[in-house]
């Protein structure tokens, strides 16, 4: 590292700005969060001190990312392959991520604009284009970080993306061969420019996070080079930017062509699309993809079929809800996590039937059954499980509604997370649904749309039968004649969806996930009777919770 510094800086050079640069060897001893929290705190005092000149800057800049690119790559790999990361660890990893990318971004603005103009300062070789390809990726980051935590880019950095492309064209930079980092495939300033644009055009797209991840690694492998154009051929071109508009790109559908306007197409990544599905279908892993540090096949497929549905040039088919739904304003009490809900189905169904309710809001039965009960739920699945804060209803059909509601108070609104809502003037009832969409909107809310799956819950109970268990009268002697290990012989809740018109054809169970096995007999206790059963395969299997069917 010393002799780094001292080719950058030469001998005599760093020795004078040892203060500035000293820190860069630290950076091999620190863990990869504090390397890059100390960078971005250094970044930004160095690049508005003196004691360092512009060559000086741009050459340490240009350093630090480098050493730093492989720490970025490693955290974004954990981030998004974490499940149900703490709410903490998540703050903590996304905000130095996102600062450090932030404050590389502005750090090469602020360098651009003094090397902006050749007469007055001459970066030899390939750096002109280096320095605006090294700004766009540090963009290209920050917007990725943005989008894993379901919030929109900074506010004008597609203005300054256009600026940085303006500056290209006119130094005729955009088809220059570069490569961003060592051992990095070659590309274009173009084709960083459409890689930023395309991955901004998913902002609306119902991701996860490894989804995000990983179409930005298929950019980087894919997309390395592209034709920007000015002139409007619809019948070529699938994608437009507007030069002056702080927007990124959108498909060229029923809008008013001018001359700020700027096009291109993906028929070469969509062919090597439709390549990737059909190898991953086999469960394959494409060769194209190799190095692209993707490790999850079935991962990969599920984002190759999303892109394909939002960029295919043919058959393309904006997604719609099944029907219209009406504006509402309602109030209404979220759970989410299985176990939650369970809790809530079960209190829906005593006041539904008008129970008798103990001062703490609990009946005699439940107050007894809680004894019973193993408490392995709050350890199992407390991380899953919690309350969603209080949620305005803005519009509802009988297959779903929208809601408006805090980010910071319902950190659980995530995609496929299974939810119990119940309005407040039907306390009787819990609509059982599944976040299909959660997009950012202003003011740190989210615009939340659910489908619904079900209005008309049962709560039981369920125990995972011995070959030789016979049907008992009563859960308390259920649970002590049975005999095996603490996790199988406990009753666990679930929740019983029958036949409902217009939302289910067949009935079905959800239960924790932890709990189900597979082929596995059961008793079920639904309303006062024993029933007994095989689970077979789930129907569906998300986050923690399974859905099988069964008829009881």
């Amino acid at each position: 590292m010393k002799n780094i510094i001292q080719q950058l800086f030469g001998s005599k050079a760093a020795k004078e700005s040892n203060k500035a640069t000293a820190w860069v060897l630290e950076l091999d001893d620190l863990d990869d969060q504090a390397a890059l929290k100390l960078s971005t705190q250094k970044l930004a005092q160095t690049i508005d001190e003196d004691v360092l000149d512009t060559q000086q800057k741009l050459d340490l800049l240009m350093e630090v990312e480098e050493l730093n690119q492989p720490r970025l790559e490693k955290l974004s790999t954990q981030f998004v392959n974490v499940a149900n990361i703490k709410a903490d660890l998540e703050s903590s990893m996304s905000e130095a991520c996102f600062l450090y990318c932030r404050q590389s971004y502005i750090c090469h603005l602020k360098i651009i604009e003094l090397v902006i103009d050749p007469s007055k300062f001459k970066l030899e070789g390939d750096m002109p284009a280096l320095v605006l390809a090294r700004a766009i990726n540090a963009a290209f980051n920050m917007s990725k970080w943005r989008m894993f935590l379901q919030q929109n880019p900074p506010t004008k950095v597609w203005l300054q993306l256009y600026m940085l492309y303006k500056i290209a064209h006119k130094q005729s930079l955009l088809n220059t061969p570069i490569e961003l980092f060592p051992l990095s495939p070659n590309t274009t300033l173009s084709a960083c420019i459409v890689q930023m644009c395309m991955l901004g055009q998913l902002q609306q797209a119902n991701m996860q996070k490894y989804h995000i991840e990983i179409t930005s690694r298929l950019l980087k492998a894919w997309l390395t080079r592209a034709h920007i154009s000015s002139k409007f051929t619809p019948e070529q071109y699938l994608f437009y930017i507007d030069l002056e508009r702080d927007l990124a790109a959108k498909r060229m559908r029923n809008f008013e062509p001018n001359e700020d306007c700027r096009y291109w197409e993906l028929d070469d990544f969509e062919k090597q699309l439709n390549v990737a599905i059909t190898v991953s279908d086999r469960g394959e892993m494409p060769e194209s993809l190799i190095c692209s540090k993707i490790d999850s096949v079935k991962k990969l497929n599920e984002t190759l079929n999303i892109l394909q549905a939002e960029w295919k040039r043919q058959e393309y088919v904006r997604q719609r809800r099944r029907e219209i739904r009406a504006a509402t304003s309602k109030t209404a009490t979220v759970k989410a996590g299985i176990v939650d809900i369970c809790d809530q189905v079960l209190h829906a169904n005593q006041l539904s039937n008008g129970l008798r309710m103990s001062r703490s809001g609990r009946s005699l039965d439940e107050l007894l059954r809680g004894h019973t009960v193993l408490k392995q739920t709050t350890s199992s699945f407390g991380v899953n499980s919690g309350s969603l804060d209080t949620w305005i209803l803005t519009d509802e059909s009988n297959h779903g509604f929208g809601a408006r509601v805090n980010k910071y108070a319902n950190i659980l609104a995530r995609l496929d997370k299974l939810i119990g809502l119940v309005i407040d003037d039907e306390v009787g009832k819990v609509v059982i649904g599944v976040i299909k969409s959660v997009k950012p909107t202003q003011g740190n809310q989210l615009k939340v749309g659910v489908e619904i799956i079900s209005q008309k819950a049962i709560w039981v109970q369920l125990q995972q039968a011995q070959e030789n268990s016979s049907f008992l009268d009563t859960v308390s002697e259920i649970n002590a004649n049975h005999r095996g290990s603490p996790m199988d012989i406990g009753l666990f809740p679930g929740v019983y969806l029958p036949i409902e018109e217009g939302l289910s054809d067949a009935s079905s169970l959800i239960l924790p996930k932890i709990n189900y096995r597979p082929n596995a007999k059961y008793i079920i206790h639904i309303e006062g009777k024993h029933k007994r059963g095989v689970l077979g395969a789930p129907i569906e299997s998300r986050d923690d919770w399974v859905k099988v069917a069964v008829a009881l």
